[in-house]
């Protein structure tokens, strides 16, 4: 089954989504789009957050329908450490009084799934294996991670050890009726070729990519960078699912002053398996809340423009 099958077939249904055209013409427009909001905006540390501006968990559904989001992405962190049946219960009761649905859940940062050491890699595998199942249990459509971030070995051996990874948890994914998604998060990720190289090399359907707009950091100290994010992206957008749109500052009529919103649109719109557009803003001028607002706004500004 060719990977557009998969997502005609059983992830859009996944999605409650029934209408797309999957065929080599890109979208006329991208009013299918589901504007999603990640809790990075609102929620900027863990569980045990003692930030006075956090929220907890429980509460993001109802903040999220009150900024006028129909979907939220879910992270990793953001949960208790001893991760109870009670617990997801309670939030997927608060999605449902809220009226919002999940789509992208947010792992990572406990394991690399390409780690040349085996033993390593089979531990961080179980670890995203087990997040697979708690998304699957809040009905989440996708699952992010992230491959490749840090460069410790050469292109070719990473990329060895990444199919091999990416491969086992997406076959997992799909066995749970779940898209998994990798994001450029720097290092490897963020070389387009290494990605596409990624994608290739794993024969199966229901994987892509969660593009987000600024992680482009190749390497640190000193810090170096891919030179285009915008034919990143272009390059990238074949096998581009998600976005993370990145936001920090707004000018006077509401745009974001750090990224061409309607130039990475333009790209998107050519992508023929684009769906979720994730709201992220990390900016500190304005509130949160607000922060989250404006993005939303320009997005859908930006989609009807297009």
């Amino acid at each position: 089954m060719k990977r557009r099958s998969f997502l005609n077939s059983g992830a859009l249904g996944i999605l409650g989504i029934s209408s797309f055209n999957f065929n080599n013409s890109p979208y006329k427009n991208l009013d299918h789009v589901k504007i999603s909001l990640t809790p990075w905006s609102i929620i900027r540390s863990g569980y045990k957050s003692n930030d006075p501006l956090d929220i907890k968990l429980l509460e993001f559904p109802g903040v999220a329908k009150s900024l006028g989001f129909d979907y939220i992405d879910l992270e990793m962190g953001h949960f208790p450490t001893k991760l109870k049946t009670s617990y997801i219960n309670k939030l997927n009761k608060s999605m449902d009084s809220a009226r919002v649905k999940s789509a992208v859940m947010l792992t990572g940062g406990s394991g690399d799934i390409g780690d040349k050491d085996l033993s390593k890699r089979k531990k961080a595998l179980e670890i995203y294996k087990y997040w697979i199942d708690v998304a699957a249990d809040l009905n989440c459509r996708a699952v992010r991670n992230v491959c490749g971030e840090y460069i410790t070995i050469s292109h070719d051996e990473k990329l060895k050890y990444a199919i091999e990874g990416v491969g086992e948890l997406a076959s997992y994914a799909k066995s749970k009726g779940i898209i998994l998604l990798i994001e450029n998060h720097n290092g490897y990720s963020s070389y387009p070729i290494w990605m596409i190289s990624l994608m290739e090399g794993i024969k199966i359907d229901n994987l892509g990519i969660l593009g987000d707009f600024t992680n482009w950091t190749l390497k640190r100290n000193p810090d170096t960078f891919y030179p285009d994010p915008y034919k990143g992206f272009e390059l990238l957008s074949p096998y581009i699912m998600a976005i993370s749109a990145k936001s920090e500052k707004f000018d006077s009529e509401g745009n974001e002053t750090t990224t061409d919103y309607k130039r990475m649109f333009k790209i998107l719109s050519k992508s023929p398996n684009f769906i979720f557009a994730g709201v992220e803003f990390f900016g500190n001028g304005i509130s949160r809340n607000r922060g989250a607002l404006l993005t939303r706004k320009l997005i859908e500004k930006t989609i009807k423009s297009i």
